[in-house]
């Protein structure tokens, strides 16, 4: 799936932390020394200036044994927690959050600005958010950024965290994305670290934006951090990695595992990402478009645009339901009119034809292939290429636009547009003729789908056009299109295993794939079909039958 910009999916942390901050009062050491401040409305409840409490009834501690004592060793210096920011930090905390007191953000935010000129990093973390967002105080992006940058100096997740927030977003300062990155990365190596910190980190490292480096297996391992602790967000991305193979083994089922607690937990695109699954017949589930079908509604009741672009795909092809041109063309209007690119793409291709009820209109579809394209699509950007290749609508021909555009969906991953690049190349149309790179676009198309250029290429092997003579990759490509339902890699295949080209002679599987093409109307199967039987068995023909029929259910229904 296409992300967003990273940073930009970055989550805010906002005051659902505040019952957090105390247990950054008194800088290091505090928690331990001082576990009373981990829940500061205790502080109404100590005594009054100037009186003594009395003291607590302890069992005073065993003098160390002689044998724990190492020469030349000394304590390390841990400057004790001022009592005087504990104490204003402790009063904002109550006023801030009206325990004891009345709620007062002005009075809250006097005694925290007290505190924070005294170096107290969670006053200066909770007064920045108040100027942050107005709180209590006139709103100061200034003074908030500056304050997070103080607290963030004492090595605790949220003002970090906050800071890099501000940094990334140009908030009171310019924008600096490398600076925010590293605070992001920072945050959440801190002990204190919640989810969102790990999620973030996940995302900064998945991205490679802002100059870091691209690290799939650290960011996988952010994730599951987040995922683990119950992250929506996080769940869904390490399932996208375990789905592809990103950072982590490739283990669909995992991928599932972690797309249904993603779902469970609300995240729409883990619903739709189901959905595929089941459509596709993937991660151990049988294809099944009536699951798949639930699986679309849902995400699209949840104004989900690519769902949406999906039951088109359903209702325009009949896939588990009658088909139904006039809901389909609903959806995909629906879909394209909320920007969804493949949509667009799909009612371009429509006006292009004069199809799905839609009257040929090569302008409007002209229009609708560049907004696609600019919203990244790359069958748009190949759209565009095959209108200069053709000069649809008002577009006059032309060969190098249409390469230029070939070229650019083929980097975005386009099989289309490298198998076209392979045709260009094999035939010298707009480029010098080049069996060789012809053949490397066909090798590159064939590996991301293209059953064309899996043929091709298979033939460019077999024969040795633009490659050495390879029968064993013949063998390999010839199998992967025989399987996509080429009817001539069939037959093709069918002939290799006749004559142990690139594979170990077999006349069972070849009669098995002759008798597929044949089926299918190939001319020259039928005879070669009965060539083949002439070296079979009773018990092989009877073997050689039940493997075509497993053929026939996998490679045709």
């Amino acid at each position: 799936m296409t992300r967003a910009s990273a940073f930009h999916r970055l989550p805010v942390v906002w005051l659902f932390a505040i019952g957090l901050i105390a247990v950054m009062a008194g800088g290091a050491g505090f928690i331990d020394t001082c576990p009373l401040y981990a829940e500061p409305f205790e502080f109404q409840n100590a005594p009054d200036e100037g009186t003594d409490p009395e003291p607590a009834e302890t069992e005073a501690p065993p003098a160390p044994a002689p044998s724990a004592v190492v020469e030349g060793y000394a304590p390390p210096a841990v400057e004790p927690p001022d009592p005087e920011i504990l104490r204003l930090t402790a009063e904002g905390i109550m006023y801030f959050h009206g325990k004891g007191v009345t709620k007062d953000y002005a009075k809250a935010a006097a005694l925290f600005s007290k505190a924070a000129d005294l170096g107290g990093p969670t006053a200066q973390y909770t007064l920045g958010y108040m100027y942050q967002t107005g709180l209590g105080v006139g709103q100061d992006l200034n003074r908030a950024l500056d304050l997070y940058e103080a607290a963030a100096a004492d090595d605790y997740s949220l003002p970090q965290y906050n800071y890099a927030h501000m940094l990334n977003h140009g908030l009171g300062t310019e924008e600096n994305r490398a600076q925010a990155a590293g605070w992001y990365l920072k945050a959440a190596g801190q002990e204190d670290a919640l989810p969102v910190h790990y999620y973030s980190a996940g995302v900064i490292l998945d991205s490679g934006e802002a100059g870091t480096p691209v690290d799939l297996e650290k960011a996988a391992r952010w994730y599951e951090k987040a995922a683990q602790a119950d992250y929506a967000e996080a769940q869904h991305h390490l399932a996208d990695m375990y789905y592809k193979g990103q950072g982590v083994p490739q283990d669909h089922q995992n991928a599932l595992k972690w797309y249904r607690q993603a779902d469970a937990n609300g995240v729409v695109a883990s619903a739709f990402s189901i959905g595929m699954l089941y459509f596709n017949g993937e991660a151990g589930l049988e294809r099944d478009y009536d699951e798949a079908l639930e699986w679309f509604l849902k995400a699209a009741q949840q104004d989900f645009p690519p769902a949406w672009y999906c039951l088109g795909v359903m209702y325009e092809r009949g896939h588990g339901i009658p088909p139904n041109p006039d809901l389909a063309l609903e959806w995909y209007q629906k879909a394209a009119d909320a920007g969804d690119g493949k949509s667009m793409y799909r009612m371009a291709m429509m006006y292009l034809n004069g199809s799905m009820g839609l009257e040929k209109d090569e302008k409007k579809a002209v229009a609708l292939c560049r907004q696609a394209a600019e919203k990244g699509t790359a069958e748009a950007v190949f759209g565009l290429g095959v209108m200069y290749e053709t000069g649809a609508g008002e577009l006059h021909r032309d060969m190098e636009k249409a390469i230029g555009f070939y070229r650019q969906a083929a980097d975005d991953g386009c099989f289309k547009a490298m198998s076209r690049l392979g045709v260009f190349y094999d035939n010298g149309m707009g480029v010098e003729q080049d069996l060789v790179t012809a053949a490397v676009w066909h090798e590159e198309a064939a590996r991301a789908g293209s059953v064309y250029s899996q043929n091709r290429f298979a033939g460019m092997c077999y024969n040795g056009i633009g490659v050495d003579r390879d029968f064993e990759k013949a063998f390999e490509f010839y199998k992967m299109a025989a399987e996509n339902g080429n009817v001539q890699s069939q037959y093709s295949l069918a002939l290799m295993y006749f004559n142990g080209h690139g594979v170990a002679r077999d006349d069972i599987q070849a009669y098995a794939w002759m008798t597929l093409a044949a089926v299918q109307g190939e001319p020259v199967a039928a005879g070669q079909r009965d060539i083949v039987k002439s070296r079979l068995s009773s018990r092989q023909l009877l073997e050689a039958e039940i493997q075509f029929n497993a053929l026939y259910q996998k490679v045709l229904l």
